[in-house]
C-alpha cells in the first residue's frame, strides 16, 4: 500500500489530468527528464492520440537581499495536452487538490487547489545559451555551453522551459536540446528561434538526436512519471520528489518529541528545588544535569519544529548536480530552494568524476537508485517501481555527465591509487 501522503499526491495528479481528459495510466513524456524518449514520439509520423507532455515553469529571478546563499525558489511542473498541427494547447498544474486544501506555494507559484485546465496559444519555441564554468576549480580554464528550449505562450508573457542540456562542445549541446525542440515546434505549427535565425513552421528541419543516441525505454504512464521530475535551478541540475512534504512532514513529530523532553525536564527540575531545599546538594547536582540536558534538547526539537513548520515548497530536493559535484539532500531554505554550499544532510558534496557507477538495486519490496563512488555507495531515490527507478537512473547518469570534469583522474583519486597500490604487496 502506498503511503497516506504518496496515495494523497497520486490523487492530486490524477485529477490534474482528468483535467486535461486524460487518465494517469497513459504514456506522457518528460523532455527535461527524458529527451531521447520526448524527441522520438514528437517526431513520429501520422497525426495520432494528443501528447502529454510535463514542463516546467519559469523559475523567480534571486532576491540577493533575502535569499544570499541559495538557489531560486522551486515550482512545481505542469502538464501540457498538445494536438499535431494546433498551436492552442491545454495546461494544468501537476497537482489539483480542490479550494479546501489549496496552498499557496513558494515562489508565486499556483498552489495545489488554484486553476483548471485551460487553452493556451502557443507562440514560438525559443533557444537560448549561455557560458558556464565547467567544474569550479581554479585551474580549470574550460567552459561549458547551456542551452535551454523554451515554449512561449501568448497569455500573460509567460514562458515554459522545455528541454536543457550542457556541454563542453557547444554544438552538441545545441543538438541535443534542437532533436526536442525541433519536432516540438513543428507539431504545433509555430516558429523555431535559434541562433541561426528562426524557423517557419513549414520550413523546420528534422534534428536527428545526436549519437551516441540511447535507446529510449517505454514511456512512464503520467501517475508513475509525476512524483519526480528534474530540472536546472539556477546553475544547479536538481531532482525533487513533489510527494514529499519535505521538514514540513517531520513538524507535528518533533514538536511533540521536543514537547515530551520539556515535561521531562521541568519534573526533573522540581526534584532539583526538592533536594535543595531538604540539603541534598548531591542529588541536586546530578539531577540538575540532567534537567539541564533534557531543557536543551527539548527547545532544540521544539526549534527544528519552527523551521520545519514554515517549509513552504511542495517538494524535497533529493539530489543537486552543480559544477563538477554533485550532492545528496541537500540543504533547503524555507522557501525549499537549495542551499548553493557543497555539503547536504549526508555530508560533502562528491565530485562527479569519482563516481563509478549508477544502478538499481532492489530495497525489500522497493527499488532504490544507487550512486557507487570512490567513498562507498549512496542511496539517492527510493520508488516501488523497477521502471520508475531505471527512468531516473538513466536521468542521474545523465546529470553526472553533464556536470563531471573532463580528463584524467583528479589528485585525490591518484592519491588513493598510489596508496592501495603500495597496501596490497603489504596486505600480500
Amino acid at each position: 500500500m502506498p503511503e497516506p501522503s504518496t496515495a494523497a499526491f497520486e490523487a492530486e495528479v490524477a485529477r490534474a489530468l482528468r483535467s486535461l481528459e486524460a487518465d494517469s495510466s497513459v504514456p506522457a513524456l518528460d523532455p527535461l527528464g527524458d529527451p531521447a524518449g520526448a524527441a522520438r514520439a514528437l517526431s513520429a509520423e501520422g497525426g495520432g492520440a494528443p501528447l502529454i507532455l510535463r514542463v516546467a515553469p519559469e523559475l523567480g529571478a534571486l532576491r540577493r537581499e533575502q535569499d544570499t546563499g541559495f538557489g531560486p525558489a522551486p515550482r512545481d511542473p505542469v502538464w501540457l495536452r498538445i494536438e499535431r498541427g494546433a498551436s492552442v494547447l491545454r495546461l494544468a498544474p501537476l497537482r489539483l487538490a480542490g479550494a479546501r486544501h489549496a496552498r499557496p506555494e513558494a515562489g508565486g507559484a499556483g498552489g495545489a487547489g488554484e486553476g483548471t485546465a485551460e487553452p493556451r496559444e502557443a507562440v514560438d519555441v525559443q533557444l537560448i545559451s549561455e557560458r558556464r564554468p565547467c567544474c569550479g576549480a581554479p585551474t580549470c580554464a574550460r567552459e561549458r555551453t547551456y542551452v535551454a528550449a523554451w515554449l512561449a505562450l501568448a497569455t500573460e508573457e509567460r514562458r515554459l522551459l522545455v528541454a536543457e542540456a550542457q556541454d563542453l562542445e557547444a554544438a552538441r549541446a545545441e543538438a541535443l536540446v534542437e532533436a526536442v525542440a525541433a519536432p516540438l515546434a513543428a507539431a504545433l505549427g509555430v516558429p523555431l528561434e535559434t541562433a541561426r535565425g528562426t524557423e517557419p513552421p513549414g520550413a523546420i528541419a528534422p534534428r536527428p538526436f545526436p549519437e551516441p543516441a540511447p535507446t529510449p525505454p517505454p514511456a512512464l504512464p503520467a501517475a508513475a512519471l509525476s512524483r519526480f521530475a528534474i530540472r536546472s535551478e539556477g546553475e544547479l541540475l536538481v531532482l525533487r520528489d513533489h510527494a514529499s512534504h519535505g521538514p514540513r512532514g517531520s513538524a507535528a513529530r518533533n514538536a511533540l518529541i521536543g514537547a515530551a523532553l520539556l515535561l521531562a525536564a521541568l519534573a526533573f527540575w522540581i526534584q532539583v528545588m526538592r533536594s535543595v531545599s531538604a540539603g541534598d546538594s548531591g542529588i541536586a547536582i546530578g539531577v540538575g544535569s540532567a534537567a539541564a540536558l533534557l531543557s536543551l534538547a527539548g527547545y532544540a526539537f521544539l526549534g527544528v519544529a519552527r523551521f520545519s513548520s514554515r517549509y513552504a515548497a511542495r517538494s524535497a530536493p533529493v539530489v543537486s548536480f552543480g559544477p563538477g559535484r554533485f550532492v545528496v539532500a541537500p540543504w533547503v531554505s524555507r522557501t525549499g530552494a537549495i542551499d548553493l554550499r557543497p555539503e547536504g544532510r549526508l555530508g560533502a558534496a562528491i565530485s562527479a568524476g569519482e563516481v563509478r557507477d549508477i544502478r538499481v538495486l532492489p530495497r525489500g519490496d522497493r527499488f532504490a537508485v544507487e550512486i557507487e563512488t570512490d567513498h562507498g555507495p549512496i542511496d539517492a531515490l527510493l520508488t516501488e517501481r523497477e521502471d520508475v527507478a531505471r527512468y531516473w537512473r538513466d536521468a542521474m547518469d545523465r546529470a553526472v555527465a553533464s556536470v563531471r570534469h573532463a580528463g584524467g583522474p583528479s589528485a585525490k583519486q591518484r592519491l588513493r591509487a598510489r596508496a592501495q597500490a603500495q597496501q596490497a604487496p603489504a596486505a600480500g
